[in-house]
């Protein structure tokens, strides 16, 4: 997958109001349904996945989600940049014990899987690549400050490594 390829202006959502990650999910869900980038079964295993897999990371001073789901569930990779209105409680990854107010999420869907030879570790390094810009003060200023969709999206494929 060719990260920059993956990343459209209408998938790019600012100031978004949900009221908790449910929500979030069914509000995504229905645009990426409408959109054509994910089949029915997206909502529904995404939502599990990261009910066992939670994908919030704890960098400071903005935690972001990274909810991804399985290849089957996709029509079309994308990576789904989304900046709330205000922060909703998401679990730690690796830790459900844990809960973090997130306000930036980038939903992420993958084509090919782990049996997948011609996959190759694309999903993975697109994670680091996420952890490593996501550390980044800078990065994260660009992120909180964008006024448009246009600038937000030029702060994403701003990081290094995209």
């Amino acid at each position: 997958m060719a990260n920059r390829d993956t990343i459209y202006r209408e998938l790019i959502q600012l100031d978004w109001e949900v009221k908790d990650q449910d929500e979030f999910f069914d509000k995504m869900t229905d645009k990426l349904l409408e959109l054509g980038y994910v089949k029915g079964t997206f909502k529904d295993a995404i939502k599990t996945r990261e009910a066992n897999y939670p994908t919030a990371l704890p960098v400071e001073p903005y935690p972001v989600a990274i909810p991804h789901s399985d290849p089957e569930n996709i029509i079309k990779p994308f990576i789904a940049c989304t900046r709330l209105k205000n922060p909703i409680k998401w679990c730690e990854m690796a830790n459900n014990d844990v809960q973090h107010d997130v306000k930036f999420i980038f939903m992420l869907g993958f084509l090919g899987g782990h049996d997948d030879p011609n996959a190759g570790n694309e999903h993975v390094e697109l994670l680091q690549v996420l952890v490593t810009n996501f550390q980044k003060p800078e990065v994260m200023d660009k992120l909180v400050n964008a006024k448009t969709e246009d600038e937000y999206m030029e702060a994403v494929l701003s990081m290094e490594g995209l």
